[in-house]
């Protein structure tokens, strides 16, 4: 009898341990992920405006425009970490100084449409290791990693503008 005891604890403490560390109810990666959300969402809008430029001509960037999101853009890849408060000044610089009002309503519907085909529970777009990374202070730039969706989409349209702008 004190055999099984002694492998049932055996087997079930090491559990434990690890489904504690990886519990998507931890309130610390809960509270993570509220907080970087905004960085996420800054991400997703370059993605968004690479749609933009491909799949509707009229509603074509102007140089000042390029050169402003370029200015930004630039910014972020020589950022290690990207704090919340500073893609939220990003992101309300995007959609309030440097779109016009048609870019933003198209950008806004691609953001409706992608998260109405979000199945539920599938993730906001947030990566556990960023997370982790964030929460300990480390590097956190989503928008630098190329093996993500959302890094990819920075990456192809940051070479648009680059290209666009003779740079």
């Amino acid at each position: 009898m004190k055999k099984i005891i002694v492998i049932a604890l055996l087997i079930l403490i090491p559990l434990g341990t690890v489904m504690a560390q990886t519990s998507p109810d931890d309130p610390a990666i809960t509270k993570a992920k509220e907080e970087t959300a905004v960085v996420f969402d800054l991400g997703r809008m370059f993605g968004y405006l690479n749609t933009m430029v491909t799949d509707e001509k009229k509603l074509a960037l102007s140089d000042g425009q390029m050169n402003d999101l370029y200015s930004i853009m630039e910014t972020l890849l020589q950022t290690d970490r990207v704090e919340p408060d500073a893609a939220d000044e990003m992101l309300v610089r995007i959609e309030d100084e440097i779109l016009t009002p048609d870019q933003l309503m198209y950008t806004d519907q691609l953001a409706i449409e992608k998260m109405a085909s979000r199945t539920p529970g599938a993730g906001g777009g947030s990566g556990g290791g960023q997370i982790t990374n964030y929460i300990a202070g480390g590097a956190f730039n989503p928008m630098t990693d190329p093996s993500k969706t959302i890094g990819k989409d920075f990456n192809t349209f940051f070479s648009y503008l680059a290209k666009k702008l003779g740079k």
